[in-house]
């Protein structure tokens, strides 16, 4: 699995999925999501994948990243976003920002990281 560790997040691309992990006690502002979109294009070689983002305990996104991780510059490299959350404020943050950032990729939110997983490879393209 190849790793590429941030200050406030961790992503790694494995199985053909680009996995994020929120560092816990993180909160991740615009900058943070800037240098998350470069680790993906980097690690997926400007490719476009599923992606999982992993929120580690007591995480949260910002409203400016927010607003950017919805736009379509920002999922350049990006086929779906499965947000897998570990407490009720998670869910709640996410189904916010699927609702009223509405991002231009298929979104949706889990309670754990197997359940994300599934979805996402439904994305994935099938081997004949």
């Amino acid at each position: 699995m190849e790793t590429i560790e941030l200050e406030k997040s961790v992503v790694s691309i494995d199985d053909n999925i680009i996995h994020i992990h929120l560092k816990s006690g993180q909160e991740i502002e615009l900058s943070d999501a800037v240098f998350i979109v470069e680790a993906m294009g980097k690690l997926g070689k400007g490719r476009k994948f599923p992606i999982l983002i992993d929120a580690g305990e007591f995480s949260s996104v910002d409203k400016e990243a927010r607003i950017f991780s919805a736009a379509a510059e920002s999922n350049l490299y990006t086929l779906a976003d499965a947000i897998a959350y570990c407490n009720l404020a998670q869910k709640l943050l996410a189904n916010f920002y699927i609702k009223y950032n509405k991002p231009t990729v298929p979104t949706r939110v889990f309670p754990t990281k197997e359940e994300a997983i599934d979805w996402l490879k439904t994305f994935l393209p099938s081997k004949a």
